[in-house]
């Protein structure tokens, strides 16, 4: 039997309580989770891929089929073929996600033949967080402790006392 490989991508700029719960969901669904830090050209990244792989290792380090990588270059479709995946994992929070991830489930298969993508929808309790409104309220000094790991925010009240105090 061919082994189930599920790919979770995604800039994970912060890691919030929505992605673990996603992550923690799909590691039930496959054999092995491919937690993958993608560079997103369109967004000016708090964390580094290495802090982000660290983070995200800390909070999944109990789900012995989930792992960390990283893709700084090329498409997330050319690397599910790499590691023969069988599906690329996102999650749904609204229709608006939903007509979003339905074109860019089209354009992957555009790229790869028989790429899947399996949409998970996200947690009722979770469906309201976004990694940018966490940068925001963190930025700002405003707790995030409902919305994103312990480790996660500790991270970033170091990272934004920092940058505040060198300003």
């Amino acid at each position: 039997m061919t082994k189930k490989i599920g790919i979770f991508g995604g800039s994970f700029d912060p890691l919030t309580y929505g992605h673990l719960n996603l992550i923690e969901r799909s590691s039930r669904l496959f054999d092995q989770v491919i937690v993958l830090i993608a560079v997103n050209t369109a967004k000016q990244a708090v964390f580094t891929l290495e802090e982000r792989q660290q983070l995200i290792q800390e909070v999944t380090s109990h789900l012995d089929n989930v792992r960390i990588d990283t893709l700084t270059d090329g498409l997330i479709a050319h690397y599910y073929q790499s590691v023969q995946a069988t599906s690329l994992i996102r999650g749904v929070r609204s229709g608006k996600d939903f007509e979003y991830e339905a074109s860019i489930a089209s354009v992957n298969q555009t790229q790869v033949d028989h790429l899947e993508t399996v949409l998970l929808l996200a947690d009722d309790k979770y469906r309201y967080i976004s990694s940018s409104l966490i940068k925001e309220i963190a930025y700002f000094g405003g707790d995030v402790s409902q919305m994103v790991p312990e480790n996660v925010a500790r991270a970033l009240q170091d990272k934004y006392q920092t940058s505040q105090n060198e300003s």
